[in-house]
C-alpha cells in the first residue's frame, strides 16, 4: 500500500513521541526513518509501496545502527559515580532504628532532602537509637553515617 509523504511524517511524529512513553532510544529511530521517507517520497524519488517501507527500514537500521555504534559512546552517562551524590555528605540527623556493623538501620535528617528525610544507614560501628550522626556519603539510597 502506497502511502502520501503527509501519512508517513505523521508516522514519524507519532513515533517520536511514542518515545517520551515508551523510553529507550529506539521508536525514536523508526520515526526518523519515517520522516526521511515522508521526504523522499515527497520529492518524487520513491511512488511504489515496496520501495517507500524498503526505505524506511533500511533508513531506520541505519539509523539505529548509527546510534548503538557510534552516537551513543558520546552520551554515556558517568554510572559509577551517578549514585553517590555529594549533596548529602555532611548533613546532621539522629538514628531511628538501631546500626551495627552487619545490619543497617534508619537514620531521620534534620533537613529535608529531596522530601525525604527518613533513610536507611550503615555504619562501621554500634549506633543506638536516638544518637545524633553526620553523612558520611550517600550509596544509592543508603547512607553511610557516623556519630556526631
Amino acid at each position: 500500500m502506497q502511502l502520501a509523504p503527509l501519512t508517513w511524517a505523521a508516522l514519524g511524529i507519532i513515533l517520536m513521541a511514542l518515545e517520551i512513553i515508551v523510553p529507550g532510544f529506539v521508536i525514536f529511530w523508526f520515526g526518523a526513518g519515517a520522516l526521511i521517507t515522508a521526504l523522499l517520497v515527497f520529492l518524487g524519488l520513491f511512488t511504489q509501496a515496496e520501495w517507500q517501507w524498503l526505505c524506511f527500514m533500511v533508513s531506520s537500521l541505519a539509523f539505529l545502527a548509527l546510534w548503538h555504534l557510534e552516537l551513543k559512546k558520546h552520551f554515556k552517562s558517568q554510572t559509577d559515580n551517578d549514585f553517590r551524590d555529594p549533596t548529602l555528605t555532611g548533613l546532621a540527623g539522629r538514628v531511628t532504628k538501631p546500626i551495627s556493623p552487619s545490619i543497617p538501620g534508619e537514620v531521620e535528617l534534620y533537613d529535608n532532602f529531596h522530601g525525604l528525610k527518613k533513610w536507611v544507614a550503615e555504619s562501621s560501628g554500634r549506633l543506638d537509637a536516638g544518637q545524633e550522626i553526620i553523612v558520611v556519603e550517600a550509596r544509592g539510597i543508603k547512607l553511610v553515617v557516623k556519630p556526631k
